[in-house]
């Protein structure tokens, strides 16, 4: 695991895989803000996200939710 991501989560308890089934937010690099169902991951943090939307956050419209489906995110864009 990314020696960087071990300050925010934990590792043991990710190895468990008690978060497989989490609802879980990811920040990535880029700014973008995306929610969903924890299916899968690996050493490099790549990510695998099941039914997944993206929370675009605006100070004209507030927040608008873009349905993206299923969604694999690379480690290095966490």
């Amino acid at each position: 695991m990314d020696p960087g991501l071990s300050k925010f989560v934990d590792c043991e308890y990710l190895s468990a895989g008690f978060l497989r089934q989490a609802v879980i937010t990811v920040i990535t690099n880029d700014g973008r803000v995306i929610v969903g169902t924890l299916r899968g991951y690996d050493q490099t943090t790549n990510l695998i996200l099941e039914d997944c939307h993206e929370r675009v956050y605006s100070t004209k419209y507030g927040v608008e939710q873009l349905v993206l489906g299923l969604y694999i995110i690379r480690g290095d864009n966490v």
